[in-house]
């Protein structure tokens, strides 16, 4: 996808900054855009439900019928979501003589495949926080953020996308800059791509981000071969994203998108005619003028659908059987009415819109400052291709993710490749298996689907004591033909973690409040008048301090510590000579690993996640 970076100037004239604008601005203009719009109709409905094998079959011959009155010898073509989309392949290879790939071509709707592919993309991006950035950025609320894990709305969740992938872009260009303005003079700097590849393998946080980044231009080629009417990238748009169906367990797209992505490829030896059509831009509809604006054809059937309901749709009339027969004829033929209506009106104004409905002052602006805000926010948080660490954080929370997640992100691409390439060479190149047979799903762990937890107390507890009946029985038939002291035995302690001393097989964790008044037994009260005793050095817990100390105006870490925290140390060189700071520091073997682990992350990692670059120096003795 072409590239557009957004600067801090306002726009000017007619720039176009948003993804649909800017390509529609590229797209060539026919020499009579009137007559590139699809004429589009709707037959009287059926009474019947369509998910069954009757139901389709007797449709698909209405289809031929009609199609050979209106155009005759023509391959009638189909277009299904993915439920009709199924029975409509098993009928033809039930009955390949009157209704097999020879008389059909059936077409998988391109409006459920992207929705697919946007809810895809939802799986990995929930409890990222991402959803969380958008409110903050005041690109969305909390619950329409949330729709967008679940493509809601696909507008909607497209736009979103589009914000995100220009500001992850913008982020991504910023840390390259910082790359090469850090390069010693006359030492070169890696090409963009390998400096990308490097950063892959060095940080899992640049990885996922990355992997976001690229998967959000995937899924937008995809709806760019549909908005251009691009056949040859249509079809090489969705090989690209067929892999993470089967990576993250979409299995019914992963089983019949590449049966779709065969019989489009072999069009142009099955059914040459139907293939050059597609060439020509007739795999999607044109239902107006404008600009980058074809769409799939079960959009447009939605579309029609929308106009035939109406308000209510068919609400009331299905328990009079009459009534609604009435309606479903008639529905049709009022939504046919209203097409012709509005054609009629805009040939009498004379008015031929060419531009797309984004090629306006204020969707750009509003798009602009989407981005620039979303921008702003993910670079205060941290900027993730920035990050440099080997722990991969939550975006807002800064939370550290499973181990688990990031031996997924190394994975996933690769694992969802080869089960695409295993699944064609086996069902449709070899044949060894039938379609039918069931796809394992992968189970990878992500943030939303971490490890399974630990067994909980109660579950613990018993196998504890199993484990106390299995060696009291042992030791008391032991005991009946040796001589043994059970006194002298139970005087040892005889479990693997000692209860005294852990719980569940981890330490036990006391309370250090618990101390203070055993301490102050310890200390001789003084008068509260006395003065206080002069000292030559204070030692300050950094942590408490960071906590006691509010931010005040400060909106940046740089800011608070230069603003807030610096100041406050440096006041108390006022009643001593040295002041040290002292932090809690984790070695790998040490006794308070334990307390990361059931932390998830450690004390400090938000400061230096963040600010990975701030160093507080010591101040210098007064």
């Amino acid at each position: 996808m072409e590239k557009t970076v957004i600067s801090d100037t306002p726009l000017q004239g007619d720039e176009t900054v948003s993804w649909a604008a800017y390509h529609a601005s590229k797209q060539s203009i026919p020499e009579e855009p009137e007559c590139s719009v699809t004429l589009t109709s709707l037959l009287p409905l059926f009474y019947d439900q369509a998910k069954s094998v009757a139901m389709i079959r007797h449709s698909m011959d209405v289809v031929k019928r009609a199609v050979d009155i209106l155009n005759p010898g023509q391959i009638p073509v189909i277009t299904l979501d993915q439920p009709l989309y199924t029975l409509a392949k098993q009928i033809q290879w039930r009955w390949p003589e009157t209704h097999g790939e020879d008389h059909f071509v059936i077409v998988f709707g391109g409006l459920h495949i992207e929705m697919a592919a946007w809810k895809t993309l939802g799986n990995l991006l929930d409890s990222s926080g991402w959803t969380g950035v958008l409110v903050l950025a005041g690109v969305a609320s909390t619950g329409t953020a949330d729709s967008f894990l679940k493509a809601a709305h696909v507008t909607c969740t497209r736009r979103a996308h589009q914000v995100t992938a220009s500001s992850l872009y913008l982020l991504l260009k910023e840390a390259y800059s910082q790359y090469t303005s850090g390069l010693e003079e006359g030492q070169d700097p890696m090409p963009l791509d390998d400096w990308c590849a490097e950063r892959v393998d060095a940080s899992p946080q640049f990885q996922f981000w990355f992997i976001i980044l690229q998967l959000e231009l995937a899924v937008l080629i995809y709806v760019r071969s549909v908005r251009e009417e691009n056949f040859l990238l249509y079809t090489d748009a969705l090989s690209k994203l067929v892999p993470w169906f089967f990576a993250l367990g979409h299995t019914n797209y992963a089983r019949w998108i590449p049966v779709h992505l065969r019989d489009m490829v072999t069009l142009v030896t099955k059914h040459p005619s139907v293939y050059a059509q597609f060439l020509a831009g007739n795999f999607t509809v044109k239902k107006t003028t404008h600009a980058f604006s074809a769409i799939a054809l079960d959009q447009a059937h939605e579309q029609n659908n929308a106009l035939v309901k109406g308000d209510g749709g068919a609400v009331g009339l299905t328990e009079n059987p009459a009534a609604l027969r009435r309606w479903m004829v008639s529905g049709p033929e009022m939504a046919r009415l209203i097409s012709e209506f509005q054609a009629t009106t805009e040939k009498r104004m004379k008015k031929t819109e060419l531009k797309h409905h984004e090629q306006t002052k204020h969707t750009q602006v509003a798009f602009a400052r989407d981005v620039r805000a979303l921008t702003r926010v993910m670079g205060e948080m941290g900027n993730p291709f920035c990050e440099d660490s080997k722990d991969l954080l939550v975006l807002d929370s800064r939370d550290l993710a499973d181990p688990a997640v990031i031996n997924t992100l190394h994975q996933i691409e690769k694992l969802g490749q080869e089960q695409y390439d295993t699944y064609v060479n086996e069902r449709l190149v070899h044949q060894t298996k039938p379609i039918t047979d069931p796809i394992k799903r992968n189970n990878l762990h992500i943030f939303s689907r971490p490890p399974v937890r630990e067994k909980s107390r109660t579950q613990f507890q018993v196998l504890s004591l199993k484990n106390d009946c299995s060696l009291f029985s042992r030791l008391f038939i032991a005991s009946q033909t040796r001589d043994g002291d059970l006194d002298e035995f139970f005087a040892h302690e005889n479990q693997a973690c000692p209860p005294a001393l852990s719980q569940m097989g981890k330490i036990r964790l006391g309370t250090k409040s618990d101390l203070v008044g055993c301490l102050e037994r310890l200390i001789t009260p003084r008068e509260n008048d006395a003065a206080s005793p002069p000292v030559e050095v204070m030692i300050l817990d950094g942590a408490a301090i960071v906590n006691m100390l509010a931010p005040g105006n400060a909106k940046t870490f740089s800011e608070y510590a230069s603003l807030v925290f610096l100041p406050y140390i440096t006041s108390q060189l006022q009643h001593t000579s040295r002041v040290d700071i002292v932090w809690d520091e984790y070695f790998p073997d040490s006794l308070k690993a334990h307390t990361r682990k059931r932390r998830v992350k450690a004390p400090g990692d938000e400061l230096s996640h963040l600010v990975p670059s701030l160093e507080t120096g010591r101040p210098s003795s007064a």
